[in-house]
Order: C-alpha cells, then structure tokens, then sequence
C-alpha cells in the first residue's frame, strides 16, 4: 500500500499560528494577494514535481496534486522550510527571479498557519480515488539559522482499514544509521534506524538522505514497527533524529470523533476507556 497525501483540506483548522518568524506580511495578508493560487501551482508543478511526484515521492510526499486555493498548512509549512533552504534549485532548472521566489515563500508562509494543530482531512486519495481519512499536525524545533520542522501524519482507508504513520522532516537531512526512539505515552516503542537515499523524481542525477520514515503501516510488517499500533492516548514522542531534538506530538488535543475515526484502523488505547 502506498498512500499519498492530499493537499485539499475540507476542514478548517482550529488556531492560526504562523510556525516562520520574520514573515508579519505573510501573517496578516491573505495568501492570494501575495501570490494567486494559480500561479502558486505553476511553479509547484514546475520545480517541486522534479522530485515529489507520484511515481517517485521525495520524502514520501506528492505534490502533483498541491492547489493553493486549498492548501494543508502542514504541506506548506515543510515546503516553506525547504524553499528557505533554496530547495528550488534541485530541480537544475533556471530558477525564476528573487522577487517570485519571495513572493512564494512569504504564500507557503501563510497558508502554513494552523499547522501546528491536527489538520484533518475526509478527501479522497488522489491517485486511487479510494475513501482516505488523514490527520497531521507540525511541531518544531528551534535551530540556527532556522527551526527544524517535524510533521506526524496517520492515514487510514476505512473500507480496508490500511493504516500508516509516519513522521517527515525539514530542512535538515539526517545522517544514515541515526537511531531515532520512538515513544508511547511515555513508554519505549521501538526505535527506527535511518536508512537509504532519495533519487530525484525525474531521474536526473543526484540524492539525498530520507526526508520522512514510516513508523507503522499495516502493508509493511518489517521490524522495528509493532504488529499493531495503538493511538497514543497523551503523546507520541521522536528523539535524536538530530542531535538534542525531541519531538512531542499531542495526542490528548485529538478530538473524539477524529479520534474514533482513526481507530477504525488503529488498535483502540485501552487507556482511553
């Protein structure tokens, strides 16, 4: 099984916390009038689709489906991060002028607010049209010159109840045989070793270092994951996937009916009886 995660939100989220500093335009005006959606997505098909396509998922995430009209603030808050690391360049292609670029960046900006609480997402998956529930949230680590961003996603197909969770990173690349412990509620789980290299996604030379690792999924029994995977009651927590970083994910905010949706494909939390 392979998920895609959809960048079209029916949902609206609860906070709007802008995760970039030094960006209080980007805070105050609407997207669309830094940049119009429309354009956002030309230059997202053109320069992030080199590496993040649906045959080739950079990171584990797709942006041939990306509409800025209707943007998961967790997408454009890990495209943000990148793009500050001039991530437009891995494409090789000629990179449009500096005022576009800002203009890009200070919209992804924007349209990131809210991230940093559970986004939830009731569309269907883009690719195989299949009944998809998704949820996600953003945290972030505080580092020069900018913060390291984490994002949890869980999706779950209620007709097959397919599960997965995983957790994706920006802007850093972590070095491969990191060991990254993962916790429950404050208990050992397991803990997932880094490993592998990412090609571009349109074959053009070139890789780098995993930009996301999937901590359980119900199509892929290999070690360390569970064989089934409760849902955190309080937290679920990721450490030392950079040195000194730990990750806390809060669990206790997830509503009951998000979180009943979710158990239909994750073990139930005896915890929460």
């Amino acid at each position: 099984m392979d998920f895609r995660f959809n960048t079209h939100i029916n949902r609206a989220v609860p906070a709007l916390t802008l995760l970039f500093a030094g960006s209080i335009a980007a805070a105050i005006a609407p997207a669309a009038d830094l940049m119009p959606a429309a354009q956002q997505n030309a230059l997202v098909q053109k320069y992030c689709t080199v590496c993040h396509t649906d045959a080739f998922p950079g990171g584990r995430i797709s942006f041939e489906h990306f509409d800025a009209a209707h943007p998961d603030p967790g997408v454009a808050a890990m495209m943000a991060s990148k793009l500050k690391g001039n991530a437009l360049g891995a494409s090789g292609q000629p990179l449009p002028d500096r005022a576009i670029q800002d203009a890009l960046l200070s919209s992804l900006t924007a349209e990131s607010a809210g991230a940093d609480a559970w986004v939830v997402d009731r569309t269907p998956d883009p690719v195989s049209g299949k009944p998809l529930f998704s949820v996600s949230i953003v945290q972030q680590i505080p580092r020069q010159p900018a913060p390291n961003l984490y994002r949890l996603t869980l999706t779950c197909q209620p007709r097959t109840h397919q599960a997965m969770m995983q957790v994706a990173w920006s802007p850093d690349v972590p070095k491969t045989g990191q060991a990254m412990p993962v916790e429950l509620d404050g208990k050992p789980l397991f803990t997932y070793t880094v490993e592998g290299k990412e090609t571009m996604g349109n074959g053009q030379a070139g890789t780098s270092g995993p930009g996301a690792a999937v901590l359980y999924a119900t199509a892929d029994h290999s070690a360390p994951q569970p064989s089934a995977l409760p849902l955190p009651q309080q937290t679920l927590t990721v450490r030392d996937l950079f040195p000194g970083d730990t990750v806390v994910f809060p669990f206790a905010s997830l509503d009951p009916a998000t979180r009943k949706s979710l158990e239909v494909c994750f073990a139930r939390n005896a915890a929460s009886d």
